[in-house]
């Protein structure tokens, strides 16, 4: 099995030769390709009820954050140079980062508060707490992109709405207390393990 921990172009080729040739991937082909576009990514968290900042081709009056098509190509940069631009959320310089894994029988969700890159190098700060409606969105992506983990990042703004600004299906899940639910979500995705349903999730945080 191949989990792949970071997505660029080098990768691809190795994850096409291995659905080819049999052998499983963590984390299905066609979503690693379609979410490496950030543009489809922002309508894939829209499409399952996230609201996301606004976004234009030219750069837009006041602050705004500068991104490039392909997650590979460059970090997300404050009003800098890019591909497209989004209106920067006034907010506080932190992160929301919530976590979705599917272990073969649940959808274990996690969230954690991290300084924002766009302000320094990332740095964990807390937990965040479990929020039904982000948590039903998670669940929503992972079953209809049929995900084993994904990550999505969230700013939240001075009304207490949170955006979603980024969805990641190489996330990193230090801190996040699921490492025993990615264990379990391995082990159920290879060819011998018994397969089962994902039982519903009472949307609590696991």
């Amino acid at each position: 099995m191949l989990v792949n921990k970071q997505v660029f172009p080098v990768t691809l080729p190795a994850l096409g030769h291995a659905r080819r040739t049999g052998t499983p991937l963590w984390n299905n082909l066609h979503a690693t390709i379609a979410f490496s576009s950030r543009l489809i990514g922002l309508h894939a968290l829209e499409a399952v009820g996230f609201r996301t900042p606004p976004l234009t081709f030219e750069k837009p009056a006041g602050e705004y954050i500068a991104k490039d098509w392909s997650i590979w190509s460059s970090d997300p940069e404050l009003n800098g140079d890019g591909d497209f631009y989004q209106k920067l959320i006034p907010t506080e310089p932190v992160d929301y980062k919530y976590y979705a894994v599917n272990d073969g029988e649940h959808i274990r969700t996690a969230g954690r508060r991290v300084t924002s890159k766009l302000y320094g190098p990332k740095r964990f700060l807390s937990e965040a707490r479990n929020r039904p409606r982000l948590t039903y969105g998670l669940h929503r992506l992972v079953e209809r992109a049929d995900l084993r983990g994904v990550g999505v990042d969230f700013v939240r703004d001075d009304e207490d709405r949170f955006w979603a600004v980024d969805v990641n299906l190489a996330a990193g899940y230090r801190d996040t207390g699921l490492e025993s639910a990615i264990s379990r979500s391995i082990r159920a995705s290879l060819p011998d393990s018994e397969s089962k349903p994902v039982a519903p999730d009472p949307g609590t945080q696991q």
